[in-house]
């Protein structure tokens, strides 16, 4: 796998949040949407990181200050295909001729499984892999569909699917590797004929498809970490579900966790072997807890927080 330059849209206004902070700066568990994604890429070992950005930028650029990252300005909101093609003139310079896109609001992805698209990429010499997932609960996701060999020729958002296309059970997660030239080669010739008026960057797999350019996939194997954040309900299921990563992560290295459900852990906490959490107990990010302590119940511990070996921190009536 070689060298490979990231693209992370997070220009939307993310309407339906109905909230005065820009959706990407939404925390889960401590960590701000935007910056779970720079953290998987960073991890991936993807040095160059492009953001862009739109509603509330400078908000946005201050949430990722310190951070290597470069920021492109989306003038207007027409679409993520305008989004992408506002890094052109940076693309066009690259020394890479790999590009990964994803969308700012996905805080689950992994690393591995960024890894596995962009292994498949270089390995079939492909134009462009398209993550793509199987759900129960559709939504709003684009549908993949594909030919009568089975290959993939186009994504079909669900504002514009026929009443079939919505059966299919395969959907486009929204992120994808493409060779360089080929995503400039298509997004040139992006028309907006949805119903929106937008440029929509799924056209451009059914212009290479027409193309004759070769289309790969993989299959998420974890369901959840494809979950977008839309509004303050998949917020909060999103903070529920990273809470309980995170408690079963630190259960498998010998701490103690006496009432998980009511006990939230949030990102970057370390806490040493032997320790008991009790009941009630909030632990917010980049906390270090020694051994042998017993924390709680109703303890409240904020960020940055350190606590040495044998220490008992709880509520007292």
């Amino acid at each position: 796998m070689g060298l490979a330059t990231a693209i992370i849209l997070a220009a939307g206004k993310g309407t339906r949040m109905r909230s005065l902070k820009p959706k990407v700066l939404h925390e889960v568990c401590g960590t701000t949407l935007l910056e779970c994604v720079v953290e998987a890429l960073h991890n991936v070992g993807i040095q160059r990181i492009i953001v862009i950005v739109g509603d509330r930028k400078e908000a946005v650029k201050e949430c990722l200050k310190g951070r290597s990252v470069e920021f492109v300005e989306q003038k207007e909101q027409l679409g993520t295909a305008d989004a992408v093609k506002s890094t052109k003139h940076l693309l066009i310079t690259d020394s890479t001729d790999t590009i990964i896109i994803l969308n700012g609001d996905t805080p689950f992805i992994k690393d591995q499984t960024l890894r596995r698209l962009l292994v498949k990429n270089a390995e079939t010499n492909a134009d462009v892999t398209i993550l793509t997932a199987y759900l129960d609960n559709l939504q709003e996701y684009g549908r993949i569909s594909r030919d009568y060999k089975g290959c993939i020729k186009g994504i079909i958002e669900s504002g514009e699917a026929s009443t079939d296309e919505l059966k299919i059970k395969e959907i486009n997660v929204g992120i994808y590797v493409f060779r360089v030239s080929s995503l400039l080669e298509g997004i040139d010739l992006i028309v907006p004929h949805n119903k929106k008026g937008e440029f929509y960057l799924t056209d451009v797999i059914s212009i290479l498809y027409n193309k004759g350019k070769k289309i790969e996939n993989i299959v998420s194997e974890n369901t959840a970490e494809v979950m977008g954040i839309n509004n303050q309900r998949d917020l909060a299921v999103a903070n529920k579900l990273r809470s309980e990563e995170i408690i079963c992560s630190l259960m498998e290295r010998g701490v103690t966790i006496i009432d998980t459900p009511n006990t939230f852990i949030e990102n970057h906490v370390e806490i040493g072997e032997g320790t008991e959490i009790y009941p009630f107990t909030y632990i917010c990010k980049d906390v270090v807890i020694g051994q042998r302590c017993s924390i709680g119940p109703f303890a409240y511990l904020k960020s940055g927080t350190r606590i040495g070996d044998d220490i008992k921190i709880c509520y007292m009536m």
